[in-house]
């Protein structure tokens, strides 16, 4: 993905879910974003070109990742950049004891995980292209949540737990993050959706 095509999807879609986030939370800010846009462009070319390398045999600058390969590259930089500090809710919470929701506590990996779907979306409306029910689905219910068994706290919170993980260096640390099975966990939440919606 080029960059200017990577800033206009960050600029119309990503942009303004950041906003709405601080917003809804005066004690979580913004960095400084065209900044951050640039590192986590460079980051996702740096897990793109990883990715290639490892499954190609060729040159991996003639080759294409599919789109959940790119929708992993993708979740990995924006872990790797966070685009909002939450240093003052974080000390706020030490200082008080007080609970936060969970979406504000992870905010970082939330973002990372809608910057995700948006990119994985971007590229299955393209495929889609002149089926506008299909096309109005994915706009409005991309990505569905799948049903969870036994876990009481749903699917979105695990996920968004699962990344934080990634983001601790004393459990995982991003530099180990494993976007060969986050490229598997976008292709079934894609297979899911068809599945529940497209079909």
């Amino acid at each position: 993905m080029e960059r200017d095509k990577f800033y206009e999807i960050f600029d119309k879609t990503i942009l303004p879910f950041v906003e709405q986030l601080e917003e809804n939370n005066p004690k979580i800010r913004r960095r400084d974003l065209t900044e951050c846009k640039a590192n986590i462009y460079d980051e996702y070319m740096t897990l793109n070109r990883t990715y290639k390398s490892q499954i190609f045999d060729k040159d991996a600058d003639t080759v294409l990742l599919d789109r959940h390969k790119i929708a992993a590259c993708i979740c990995g930089a924006f872990l790797r950049v966070p685009v909002l500090d939450k240093t003052e809710l974080v000390r706020h919470i030490r200082k008080t004891g007080q609970k936060v929701e969970v979406v504000f506590y992870y905010v970082n990996e939330l973002v990372a995980f809608f910057a995700a779907t948006k990119f994985l979306s971007f590229f299955m409306i393209l495929e889609h292209e002149g089926q506008d029910r299909v096309v109005r689905e994915i706009l409005k219910t991309f990505p569905l949540m799948p049903p969870t068994t036994k876990n009481k706290k749903g699917f979105w919170n695990s996920v968004l737990f699962n990344l934080s993980q990634i983001k601790d260096e004393k459990q995982i640390g991003t530099e180990h993050f494993d976007m060969y099975a986050y490229a598997m966990f976008f292709f079934w939440l894609e297979n899911y959706f068809y599945e529940r919606v497209a079909a």
